[in-house]
């Protein structure tokens, strides 16, 4: 019977299953168990983020189960008393992790590609509801199971060059006449209730003239085509919007936002702890 793993190794071990769970099951001549440790985290991740439904209760089981995986996985290094490994035989485990791992590469990006992604706010034109410096994660899978509704903060391919991705607020539906005085939006004739704008005092001074509108679109009364949405940014007189440019075509959603899970303010290069997790709305 051969000589069981040493502290040193079984040290190694602990941590290289940290972060890589099974890469120290191998280390110490445990190779099923480093296999079942490895297939087992990885697929019980991936299995929760395509079964349950995108959002950040999905996202944050996911985690804890693989960091949990990852931590469970090192403790049972410290358990395994078998003989110890040949080097050849631990470069031969290894090399079937990371094979394994680049096998992984393609769900991960089916999965950003078709469910979830993410996206850093670059400008302030959705101020005060995102900020520069949010980092956001966006819902590819709902239009496929929905329409588009009002009120939806969507990215999309900005019509004039579509390798640019915008943000905007849904506005106006297929079908629906928009139009626009001074700052308030009319849909089918009635106002558009919206608490989220928010408004500059340039703003202010031209709602005191009710006929006042400067865009290509939405001066005149406006029926949205179909297929397509009337999108506005939320801080009014710094968005480049539907306004401007026209409609986004439904085929152009990339996706709906509906979560910030980081946010750092450059300014003060400081983290905005209190936007952490916080639902987009």
């Amino acid at each position: 019977m051969g000589e069981g793993p040493g502290r040193g190794r079984r040290a190694i071990a602990f941590l290289l299953s940290l972060i890589q769970p099974g890469a120290g099951e191998f280390l110490v001549g445990s190779f099923r168990r480093g296999v079942i440790w490895a297939v087992g985290v990885a697929g019980l991740g991936f299995a929760l983020l395509f079964a349950l439904p995108v959002g950040l209760a999905a996202l944050g089981l996911a985690l804890t189960v693989g960091a949990l995986g990852h931590v469970a996985s090192a403790v049972d290094t410290l358990t395994l008393t078998g003989a110890r490994a040949r080097w050849s035989l631990v470069l031969v485990g290894w090399g079937v992790l990371i094979v394994g791992n680049l096998a992984v590469d393609p769900l991960t990006s089916l999965y950003r590609d078709h469910y979830a992604q993410a996206f850093t706010i670059p400008a302030g034109s959705m101020m005060d509801t995102l900020l520069v410096g949010d980092y956001i994660l966006i819902d590819k899978s709902v239009y496929r199971r929905e329409d588009p509704r009002r009120g939806d903060i969507v990215v999309f391919e900005y019509p004039h060059d579509e390798r640019r991705d915008f943000i905007k607020r849904i506005v106006a539906l297929p079908g629906e006449q928009i139009v626009i005085r001074a700052q308030q939006v009319f849909i089918d004739g009635r106002p558009l209730s919206e608490p989220y704008v928010r408004l500059s005092n340039r703003s202010a001074a031209t709602s005191a003239v009710p006929t006042y509108c400067g865009y290509a679109y939405g001066c005149e009364l406006t029926t949205v085509p179909a297929g397509s949405y009337f999108v506005m940014g939320d801080n009014r007189d710094n968005s480049q919007d539907s306004r401007y440019w026209g409609f986004v075509k439904r085929e152009k959603i990339k996706g709906r936002a509906f979560a910030i899970y980081w946010s750092w303010d450059g300014d003060r290069h400081w983290l905005r702890w209190a936007r952490l997790g916080r639902t987009i709305s």
